[in-house]
C-alpha cells in the first residue's frame, strides 16, 4: 500500500532534519581544529610574552649583580642556541615572518613540512627565549608569527594537503592570530595578514582570519589581562603642530628605516669580508663572538642595549628616558649583531624600540612639541620606513599605546616614511628577505641565509 501524503511529508521532514544534523556535525568537525589552534596560539603567545619578560628580568638581575657576567652569559647563550638549532631544530631558524610568508607561495609543500611543524614551533620558542635571556636584541613577536602559522597548519594538516587555498588560509590566520595575541592588537593582526603576508591573500580566508584573531586574542587577554603593550599615553596633536612634526618624523624616519632595511638585506645575502667564511665554517663560535660583541656594547652603554628593548622604549614613550640620547644608534647596532649571529629571533619589537630611540633624538629638533608625541611619530616613521608596511605601522603603534586620538598624524607619518624609504631601497625588508629565502631554497644554495633552511646543508 503506497504511503499517504502525510506519511511522505513526515518522512521528507525527517530526512531533511537528519541531513541538517549530518552537515552540522561535519561543519563542527571542520571548525573544532580551527578553534583549538586559535586557543593554542593565544596560550603560546602568553607563554612567549611571560617567558620573554621573565628571561629579561633574570638577565637584568644577574647584570645588576655584576655587569661582567654578561661577558660569559651572552656568548654562551648564543652559542648554545645555534648548537641546538643545528642539531635538533633546523626548521626553527630565522626571524619567523619571512619564513611564514615564503610558505604561502604555491608549490612549497616541502618547505611547509619543514618549518610549519610542532617541533619547529617548540624550537622557535625555546631558541628565541634563550637568545632573549642572553641579553641579545631579539623579540618574540616575529617568531610568534611562525609559531602561530605552524600550530594552525599542523592541526589542520589534512585539509591543507587537500586544498592549496585552505593551506594558505591557515598560514595567514595563524600568523595574524600570533600578532594579535602577542601585541594585544587585533586590528594590527588583521592588517598585518593582509598587508605584509597577503601577497597571496584570498578573500575566502577572511572568516578564518577573523575567527582566529578573536579567539587567540581573547585567550591571551584572559591570561595576561587587557593591557596596552607600551602603556597608556595621553597626547593629542593640534593641527598647527602637525604641519611640522609629521614631515620631520616622516622624512627622517623613512630615511633611517630605508638605510636600515638596505643593510639588513645585504647582511641576509652575505656578510662582509671574512665574516662570511667564519660564520659558514664555525657557526657556533661565530655566534659566541657576536655575543661577546653584544656584551661589550651593553657594558659600555650601562646595560641599556640588552634585551628586546620593550622596557627602554616604554620609558622613552612615558618621558623618563633621560640620558638615552644614543639609545637609537646603539640599539640598532646591537640589532644588526644579533641578526648576523643567525640565532632565531624577531626584529619586530626591537625595530620599534630603535624607532623610539630615534624619536627621542627627533624630539630635540622640535623642543617646543611634547616629547611623547614626537617619539610615537618617530616609532611609526622608522618602522614604516624599514618594513614599508604603513598600515601595519600606524595601527600597531596606535593600539600598543592606546593613542587613537593620534590616528591621522600616525597615518600621515607612516605613509610619508614608506614613500621616502623607496628612495633608499627598492625592496621592503620582509619582501626582500622572502625573495632571497625562496631563491636560495629553489637553487639549493649553501650561503648563510640558505643554511637557515637547513643549517647542516653546508657540511655535505
Amino acid at each position: 500500500m503506497p504511503d499517504s501524503p502525510t506519511a511522505r511529508q513526515v518522512r521528507s521532514r525527517v530526512q531533511r532534519r537528519l541531513r541538517y544534523l549530518y552537515l552540522s556535525a561535519v561543519l563542527w568537525r571542520r571548525h573544532i581544529p580551527i578553534w583549538t589552534a586559535a586557543i593554542l596560539i593565544g596560550l603560546m603567545a602568553s607563554v612567549f610574552a611571560n617567558g620573554s619578560h621573565l628571561s629579561h628580568a633574570i638577565f637584568t638581575r644577574i647584570y645588576d649583580n655584576s655587569p661582567y657576567w654578561s661577558l660569559l652569559i651572552t656568548p654562551a647563550g648564543l652559542a648554545l642556541a645555534i648548537w641546538l638549532m643545528r642539531h635538533y631544530f633546523p626548521g626553527s631558524a630565522g626571524g619567523g615572518i619571512p619564513q611564514s610568508i615564503a610558505a604561502l607561495e604555491g608549490g612549497m609543500q616541502a618547505l611547509r613540512e619543514r618549518i610549519l611543524t610542532i617541533r619547529a614551533a617548540i624550537g622557535k620558542m625555546l631558541l628565541t627565549l634563550i637568545g632573549i635571556s642572553s641579553g641579545a636584541t631579539f623579540g618574540y613577536e616575529g617568531p610568534i608569527v611562525q609559531v602561530g602559522a605552524a600550530i594552525k597548519y599542523s592541526l589542520n594538516r589534512h585539509a591543507a594537503l587537500r586544498h592549496e587555498g585552505a593551506a594558505r588560509s591557515f598560514i595567514l590566520a595563524g600568523g595574524a592570530a600570533g600578532v594579535a595575541a602577542a601585541f594585544n592588537a587585533p586590528l594590527a593582526g588583521i592588517v598585518f595578514a593582509i598587508e605584509e603576508m597577503g601577497r597571496t591573500f584570498d578573500l575566502r580566508a577572511s572568516s578564518t582570519i577573523l575567527l582566529s584573531v578573536i579567539v587567540s586574542g581573547l585567550t591571551a587577554t584572559a591570561i595576561l589581562g587587557n593591557y596596552s603593550y607600551f602603556g597608556m599615553v595621553s597626547v593629542n596633536m593640534e593641527l598647527e603642530q602637525s604641519w611640522l612634526a609629521i614631515p620631520v618624523c616622516g622624512i627622517i624616519g623613512g630615511l633611517l628605516g630605508g638605510v636600515c632595511c638596505r643593510i639588513m638585506l645585504a647582511l641576509t645575502l652575505r656578510l662582509p669580508g671574512p665574516l662570511h667564511g667564519w660564520r659558514l665554517k664555525k657557526p657556533v663560535l661565530f655566534a659566541a663572538g657576536c655575543g661577546l660583541a653584544l656584551a661589550v656594547i651593553g657594558i659600555a652603554s650601562d646595560g641599556i642595549t640588552f634585551g628586546t628593548g620593550y622596557f627602554r622604549a616604554r620609558e622613552i614613550i612615558e618621558g623618563s628616558g633621560a640620558g638615552m640620547q644614543g639609545y637609537g644608534l646603539l640599539k640598532l647596532l646591537s640589532m644588526f649583531i644579533s641578526f648576523i649571529s643567525a640565532v632565531p629571533g624577531g626584529m619586530f619589537a626591537p625595530s620599534l624600540a630603535v624607532g623610539a630611540g630615534f624619536g627621542l633624538n627627533m624630539a630635540n629638533l622640535l623642543p617646543f612639541l611634547p616629547q611623547t608625541l614626537i617619539v610615537l611619530l618617530g616609532m611609526v616613521g622608522f618602522f614604516a620606513g624599514m618594513t614599508r608596511a604603513p598600515m601595519t605601522g600606524f595601527i600597531i603603534v596606535m593600539e600598543m599605546t592606546d593613542s587613537s586620538a593620534m590616528i591621522i598624524p600616525l597615518m600621515a607619518t607612516a605613509l610619508l616614511a614608506s614613500n621616502v624609504s623607496r628612495l633608499i631601497t627598492r625592496r621592503a625588508l620582509y619582501d626582500g628577505q622572502v625573495h632571497i629565502f625562496l631563491r636560495q631554497w629553489h637553487a639549493g644554495q649553501t650561503t648563510p641565509a640558505a643554511k637557515q633552511i637547513d643549517p647542516r646543508a653546508a657540511e655535505k
